[in-house]
């Protein structure tokens, strides 16, 4: 999985494309999480439109991010996420936690 880092205003974008799964991929979210928050960075939009494939490991990445950016009193939103994706937020609840978006423009002026 790749991670690429854009910002408007005061918001960080991470456009995550490839698979959110156990390994380096959920390893390499929580830490550019962390490392964004060292940097004072406490608006994040996680753009899963390019992330076919997240399993448990993928979601509890999710989770210790929206955790620690919250610690941080910052705010985590998410952007397109797939209809799998939508599915595992879902049936673990985050749904309920998370402001999901369709529209970048939407959820960057939620903020």
């Amino acid at each position: 999985m790749e991670i690429h880092i854009r910002t408007t205003g005061s918001v960080t974008i991470l456009d995550l494309s490839g698979n959110l799964i156990i390994g380096r991929s959920e390893e390499s979210l929580r830490e550019t999480v962390k490392q964004l928050i060292a940097e004072e960075r406490r608006f994040f939009l996680i753009n899963l439109a390019e992330v076919p494939t997240i399993d448990s490991s993928g979601i509890g990445a999710m989770i210790k991010s929206f955790t620690s950016v919250k610690e941080a009193n910052g705010k985590l939103k998410v952007l397109k996420p797939s209809r799998m994706a939508q599915q595992l937020l879902t049936i673990t609840g985050l749904l309920s936690v998370l402001e999901i978006f369709d529209d970048e423009s939407a959820a960057i002026s939620s903020f």
